[in-house]
């Protein structure tokens, strides 16, 4: 009876110690960026500029790997557009949205997920949830939206400019 006892004990004793592999832990960081996006008319029939100044908050996820899954992005932004043909400068923000992007094993980008305030210029609201996903060539496509949208899908028409051509002119 006690031998028996013995490898019940054992497999019992490796259950307890035993545990399974674990996530590594997520990774915080701090992201901020100022940059302009500008064309010489090609969007609008006339100069624009856009200032972006972004401030995000980045939570990297991996898995047991260390292979990152997605990253979480709380992006606020403080922006500007500009006719600067005319010298006419609309505010474009506050900001405030969620963008979490999603990779393959390789750690390519998949989708993105977009919920939130992206883009507020007066009239001209970008706000909800989007998923855009990547075509065979590169270029994001929409595959879900709820919500205006008029900043991604100038996006995926391949020229995010052309989104404030109206409240330009």
């Amino acid at each position: 009876m006690k031998r028996a006892a013995l490898p019940a004990l054992a497999v019992c004793a490796m259950l307890v110690t035993a545990s399974p592999a674990q996530a590594r832990p997520p990774e915080r960081s701090t992201l901020t960026q100022h940059r302009v996006v500008s064309d010489q008319g090609e969007a609008c029939g006339f100069p624009v500029a856009w200032t972006i100044n972004l401030t995000a908050g980045l939570t990297h996820f991996f898995d047991a790997d260390g292979r990152l899954l997605r990253e979480q992005a709380h992006i606020k932004e403080d922006n500007t557009v500009q006719n600067l043909a005319t010298g006419k400068v609309v505010t474009e923000g506050p900001d405030s949205f969620t963008q979490t992007t999603h990779f393959d094993e390789a750690g390519n980008p998949t989708h993105y997920v977009v919920t939130g305030l992206a883009v507020n210029a007066g009239a001209l609201k970008d706000v909800g949830r989007v998923v855009l996903v990547r075509d065979a060539e590169g270029r994001l496509d929409i595959a879900f939206a709820a919500g205006p949208h008029p900043l991604r899908e100038a996006t995926a028409l391949g020229d995010a400019l052309s989104a404030f051509c109206g409240i330009l002119a």
